[in-house]
């Protein structure tokens, strides 16, 4: 969790509005992907070294029988290097949808953008004066060893779910979200949004009264 961030912008910023908190998912988000593109990576390193040896330089071309061999070693070479490629390509791929999924906190909006493929994006926009609640989700041992979670974000009118998961250090940023909200709401109590704003006990308790 980066604490404001310097250049950081992202599509519909206002000009006056500040991004107080960078956010990235957890690398376990695209693990698998990287997994596959290890895997791919050190299998076309095999076969390219084997391709490359005396073995697979020459073998009969009718599968047994004597006198007759072709080559085969350039074209398995070729074949390592493509696999070698797609390896590389997968990772570079991997690690470019993992930077582009993040959560943006700023001193209006909580902001999350998440990355489908290459070039697939979707933004999804939260005023601050709409938050209600903020609960944390943390399941499983490997989110309880290694310190990710899901952050649900209760929208005031409505009963859908914010949801941002794989968030790194899930309760610090919760802390975090409902730290701005505080200062959202004592600078700009009567926001003219449209949208009711979470009264505190105190308040609902004079009005009652």
């Amino acid at each position: 969790m980066q604490e404001r961030p310097e250049a950081c912008t992202f599509p519909g910023q206002d000009d006056d509005e500040v991004v107080q908190i960078l956010i990235y998912k957890h690398i376990f988000s695209v693990l698998p992907v990287f997994v596959v593109s290890i895997a791919t990576f050190i299998g076309g390193l095999f076969l390219l070294a084997y391709a490359a040896s005396g073995a697979a330089l020459r073998i009969p071309s009718d599968f047994g029988a004597t006198g007759s061999t072709d080559t085969i070693g350039f074209p398995l070479i070729t074949l390592s290097l493509i696999i070698i490629v797609i390896g590389v390509l997968l990772g570079v791929g991997a690690l470019y949808v993992w930077r582009q999924n993040k959560m943006l906190i700023t001193n209006e909006n909580v902001v999350d953008i998440d990355q489908h493929g290459i070039f697939g994006r979707v933004i999804s926009t939260l005023r601050l004066s709409r938050v209600q609640d903020v609960t944390v989700q943390v399941k499983g041992p490997m989110q309880t060893m290694f310190k990710y979670g899901t952050i649900n974000i209760q929208t005031a009118g409505e009963k859908d779910l914010f949801e941002f998961d794989y968030v790194p250090d899930p309760y610090e940023v919760k802390a975090r979200v409902q730290d701005l909200f505080e200062k959202f709401v004592e600078n700009k109590p009567h926001e003219g949004d449209g949208v009711r704003h979470t009264k505190t006990l105190d308040e609902e308790a004079l009005v009652d009264e």
